[in-house]
């Protein structure tokens, strides 16, 4: 199993906690605020794997993608693992 499909199933397994964590605890009287905390928990794990996970050739994170608008180029971060890095092209698989 390669790291995209990896990243995927991991996304799919918070998404799915997220919406039973949402349908399971809104009911209580402070459901609302452990949705809150966990999405913040899900932001600031993501935080860090942004960071972490690299190219393995020329070591930019593989989430952040350069994008090209009016003759500037800047990043955004993406939430989806692409299949080569946006800096030199190696494949991610």
């Amino acid at each position: 199993m390669d790291r995209r499909a990896i990243h995927g199933i991991v996304l799919l397994v918070w998404l799915m906690g997220f919406f039973l964590m949402g349908f399971g605890v809104w009911g209580f009287q402070a459901g609302h605020l452990m949705v809150i905390v966990y999405l913040l928990a899900g932001v600031a794990l993501y935080g860090i794997a942004a960071f972490v996970n690299r190219c393995p050739k020329c070591r930019m994170p593989i989430l952040l993608r350069p994008r090209k608008f009016l003759g500037m180029e800047f990043f955004t971060w993406s939430i989806l693992t692409p299949a080569r890095c946006g800096h030199c092209g190696e494949p991610l698989g």
